[in-house]
């Protein structure tokens, strides 16, 4: 546990965000040493932090342990089945008399008469419609582009469980602080651009109306 430690403290890993980037399409987790900027290695663009790769025992070891303990349970139930079943007395087989017989014959019976005595047919019975639940449009975790309503600003970008999460970009309808933290304000018709997360910007740059701009992070 110490070494793990001690491998989380002198190195950061994250996964990048910018769609045009090809280490973003392959979802590579990258491992960047903590005093080195936190950026991708390819399109320099910031990395969202995740945890590290796991190994192949942390994906598969309790399926291993699981498949041995099924079967060693299976084992033990056949040899207690073969051990049981060697003291059951076998019946005697009961004595079979055949008597021959002639079955007798019935009249046979008019092909009008047997059409009178038929039974009606009973009505079909129609089936309840069966209901099918309706799948949401998005589940839980799951990352796709489209755009929010947050009241203060337009966003369209990548959105998880409905907030801002990923790459996207804010347009501003009323004064607003950027990051709560910072004294950043933008003003109706500014936008920032950059990395949110959980519905907050963590790496963006600010747009202002006179051609400036200001990069703020959380």
């Amino acid at each position: 546990m110490a070494s793990n430690r001690s491998e989380r403290i002198r190195n950061r890993y994250g996964i990048c965000l910018n769609d045009s980037c090809s280490k973003c399409k392959t979802k590579e987790v990258q491992e960047i040493p903590a005093r080195k900027d936190f950026v991708c290695a390819e399109c320099g663009k910031p990395l969202r932090e995740c945890p590290p790769p796991r190994s192949w025992w942390d994906k598969n070891g309790k399926k291993v342990i699981g498949g041995v303990v099924v079967a060693l349970l299976a084992g033990g139930g056949a040899a207690f089945a073969l051990l049981g079943g060697g003291d059951e007395k076998t019946a005697p087989e009961p004595e079979v008399v055949v008597i021959d017989t002639v079955p007798a014959q019935k009249p046979e019976v008019p092909a009008e008469e047997v059409q009178e005595k038929k039974e009606p047919a009973a009505p079909a019975v129609k089936e309840a419609p069966k209901k099918v639940a309706k799948k949401p449009a998005h589940m839980p975790g799951e990352r796709y582009k489209g755009t929010l309503d947050l009241g203060y600003g337009k966003y369209a970008g990548d959105i998880v469980d409905g907030q801002p999460d990923g790459a996207g970009v804010l347009t501003y309808t009323k004064q607003q602080r950027v990051v709560p933290t910072k004294d950043v304000v933008a003003e109706p018709g500014e936008r920032i651009e950059g990395v949110f997360e959980n519905g907050k910007p963590t790496f963006v740059t600010l747009y202002k109306k006179d051609g400036n701009t200001v990069k703020v992070h959380r």
